[in-house]
């Protein structure tokens, strides 16, 4: 049987997994990415895993393709990290398929983590009926996907779906893009909390210590207005960048999870209710927006079927 390995890297842990040529887990596993510790150890973090895998592999048939989901701007063609990656120390210009090819003579691939996730809801998820989508995932930053004919669209110089940082409010807030008012700054889960906090400042009244989205919306359940004001306010802006990437790409689905999301139906129901409102009539014409289904897996699988896809291309010459 064809084995595909994907590696789903984030900040403080490298999930792991090794599946089929349709994605299906076989197994999986989670060791610290040491991603505090700079390049070395963090490719140390992913060789070990790797050679976990292999070992399983052995069971099943030969794994042919290795799958990278990284944070940052990944040139897909080369497998490089371009930057972006602050939670990653000395990652930038890491040549994430050249390392992993040397090592285990296994052709690799390589792409921005929000794409893989992406990827994962197309083919098996929640937008796996649809040829055009936009994913988003809403956690301490926004990452985005978009699928056009099928297909991920990673543009020109794969920074295509950098929704996040979409300008929604001309004079607002500072990103750490070097920009003011993007939607990262407004929907993500430190903008909800941010929010949160200003409403509660403007009333003369402190929030609690380590304050959570979850806090958040559980204080909102409990009738409590000012929790509640930051939940709309939050869907409102989010549903404003929703609006827009609806007016440009005319999806089938909208799927959006991360942490945010997760807390309830209902707050992605208002930002779709502001998204309708505001976009053009003919492009909301069936526009179902949902959350996303694959969990915590959607990572790994993904970046198992980044490894399946991109090794069919090759092989096909």
């Amino acid at each position: 049987m064809d084995l595909f390995i994907g590696l789903d890297l984030g900040g403080t842990w490298l999930k792991y997994g090794l599946g089929d040529g349709d994605g299906r887990l076989l197994t999986r596993g989670k060791r610290p990415s040491e991603g505090q510790r700079g390049r070395e150890a963090i490719f140390g973090s992913m060789i070990n895993a790797v050679k976990e895998l292999l070992g399983v592999a052995k069971e099943w048939g030969e794994v042919r393709a290795i799958g990278v989901g990284s944070p940052g701007l990944v040139d897909y063609q080369r497998g490089i990290l371009m930057g972006g990656a602050p939670n990653l120390p000395g990652w930038e210009g890491a040549d994430i398929r050249g390392v992993l090819e040397r090592e285990f003579g296994i052709p690799t691939f390589a792409d921005n983590d929000a794409n893989v996730m992406a990827l994962a809801e197309a083919r098996l998820g929640a937008a796996r009926e649809a040829k055009q989508a936009i994913f988003l995932t809403l956690g301490t930053g926004i990452g985005g996907g978009i699928l056009i004919d099928g297909q991920l669209y990673r543009g020109a110089w794969f920074a295509g779906a950098e929704l996040g940082h979409t300008v929604i409010k001309f004079d607002g807030r500072p990103c750490n893009c070097g920009n003011v008012g993007c939607v990262e700054q407004y929907a993500s889960a430190p903008g909800m909390i941010r929010t949160y906090r200003e409403i509660l400042a403007a009333k003369g009244m402190s929030p609690p210590a380590g304050l959570t989205t979850e806090q958040i919306f559980a204080r909102a359940e409990q009738g409590e207005v000012e929790a509640r004001k930051a939940i709309e306010d939050t869907a409102y802006y989010l549903g404003v960048a929703l609006a827009s990437f609806v007016n440009i790409f005319n999806p089938e689905v909208i799927v959006i999870g991360g942490g945010v999301a997760e807390a309830g139906d209902e707050f992605i129901r208002m930002a779709e209710q502001v998204a309708v409102r505001l976009a053009q009539d003919v492009a909301t014409r069936g526009l179902r927006v949902v959350r996303a289904s694959m969990g915590n897996e959607a990572g790994t699988v993904g970046a198992i079927l980044l490894a399946v896809e991109s090794y069919a291309t090759l092989a096909s010459g």
